[in-house]
């Protein structure tokens, strides 16, 4: 295991992104992570393609929302995946960014009840055994499933809150931690995520732990920042990530970014970025550079770092080289 995967933002087109996790697996990432950011190419069709196109690194869709999907057609759809790739899929569950899901009509309520009752229903279904479950957000009348994945489906909790990251050890199979925190904000987050398994009289050791982090390399570092930079833009839309901002002690006019972006003006969001955030909240630089920021992310806690890799075919080139290099 290289204990690196790749992301995919949804930005880039199918043939592009399903390209690229060709190049990732022969690279040697280990996972595929396909988020779903509202709008863009969607997560579950991707990784189907995925998996059918590769032949060894784990499929991950990320992060489905309990506001948007019912838990029996998450668990149909994972199910359907797991046949196509057997022991190579995993889920990551998340709440959603609130603007995204305010823009899509739907309102972030109760997450931490709507997460646990989610779980419970996928757990429930792929159990092959009928139920009833009676939750405040879901129900389920004796839903029983025709099939069921050939392997059991672990199952992420894409965390950032402190009792979401609790949640995440007391009834996941781990976490994956949002892009754009700082090392030190890593190691915080995953303190909480061992609290709660602790707390759940779970073995926090068994929990697995990935991290998103935002890289552009390249040995001119005024250039990888430059390519950076709108990625960092893009994730200041999150209200999440307000504490390890905070924390870093960097100003950033967010409410300015975030009305940026909700008029989809990326460069105007990419401008109101200062260059000591690029190089905070991501790696960037020549690979040396890269891999001392990685190390640090590793002594964090962090066991899989999800790359998400900002640039042209080159800079995509030059990241999967560092995996290959780091791998060995």
């Amino acid at each position: 295991m290289s204990g690196f995967g790749v992301s995919f933002d949804g930005f880039a087109s199918f043939a592009d992104a399903l390209a690229l996790a060709r190049r990732a697996e022969e690279a040697g990432a280990d996972g595929l992570w396909m988020a779903e950011h509202l709008g863009y190419r969607q997560s579950l069709v991707s990784c189907t393609a995925f998996a059918l196109r590769t032949a060894r690194a784990r499929v991950v869709p990320t992060a489905i929302s309990p506001y948007l999907w019912s838990p029996v057609s998450v668990a149909m759809a994972m199910a359907t995946i797991a046949e196509a790739a057997p022991g190579r899929v995993a889920l990551a569950l998340g709440s959603g960014n609130p603007m995204f899901l305010a823009e899509a009509g739907a309102k972030l309520e109760r997450p931490l009840t709507a997460m646990r009752e989610f779980i419970a229903c996928l757990r429930q279904l792929w159990s092959g055994e009928p139920g009833a479950y009676r939750g405040e957000m879901f129900r389920l009348d004796g839903m029983r499933m025709a099939f069921l994945p050939p392997e059991p489906i672990p199952l992420y909790l894409a965390a950032m809150g402190p009792r979401m990251l609790r949640l995440a050890g007391a009834l996941a199979d781990g976490v994956v931690l949002s892009a754009g925190l700082t090392v030190d904000y890593c190691a915080r987050s995953l303190a909480m995520v061992e609290a709660g398994a602790r707390e759940a009289e779970r073995d926090p050791a068994a929990l697995r732990r990935a991290a998103y982090v935002y890289i552009a390399v390249d040995p001119d570092r005024a250039a990888a920042v430059e390519r950076l930079r709108p990625k960092i833009a893009f994730m200041m839309r999150n209200d999440f990530v307000a504490p390890s901002v905070a924390g870093s002690g960097i100003t950033i006019d967010r409410d300015a970014v975030k009305a940026a972006i909700s008029r989809r003006d990326m460069g105007a969001a990419a401008s109101l970025i200062p260059d000591e955030a690029v190089e905070a909240f991501g790696v960037c630089g020549a690979p040396g550079d890269c891999a001392a920021r990685i190390a640090g992310y590793r002594a964090a806690g962090v066991e899989e770092i999800v790359l998400l890799i900002a640039g042209d075919a080159a800079g995509e080139a030059a990241a999967l080289d560092l995996v290959r290099s780091l791998s060995r």
